[in-house]
């Protein structure tokens, strides 16, 4: 069942950020407006599967009961999942104030969407360097 989350979250992500790309009410190409119609709501329905997917795999690995202990974000990895909780708050802001209509900001948007996307793979593989 983990797995199973883990695979939605992951395609979920995908999904939402490929929809971000094609997402411009203001464009006249043909394939922008195709997706704007098809996709036009993505954020809320794809920011839900996101928080019920991320909540049941910390869950799942025993870290929600810990999410907010000293101990937990003293430690690289909750500093790490911090800052990804944080990036995602931020992305919720603007889907609440700027949401799907067109703005200059939306790049600022897509730049928080992959600095989340980077938070999340620095949880899975800690150490880069």
């Amino acid at each position: 069942l983990y797995v199973l989350a883990v695979w939605i979250h992951i395609l979920t992500v995908c999904f939402w950020i490929g929809a971000m790309f094609f997402g411009d009410p203001q464009s006249t190409r043909f394939f922008s407006k195709l997706f704007e119609r098809k996709l036009g709501g993505v954020g809320w329905y794809a920011q839900t599967v996101l928080w019920v997917t991320g909540l049941f795999m910390l869950h799942y690995k025993g870290i929600l009961g810990q999410l907010f202990t000293i101990d937990f974000i003293a430690s690289a990895y909750g500093r790490v999942l911090w800052i990804k909780i944080l990036l995602v708050l931020t992305l919720v802001t603007f889907q609440i104030t700027i949401g799907n209509k067109p703005s200059k900001m939306v790049y600022g948007y897509i730049l928080v969407a992959f600095a989340t996307v980077g938070m999340a793979v620095l949880l899975v593989r800690p150490v880069i360097f």
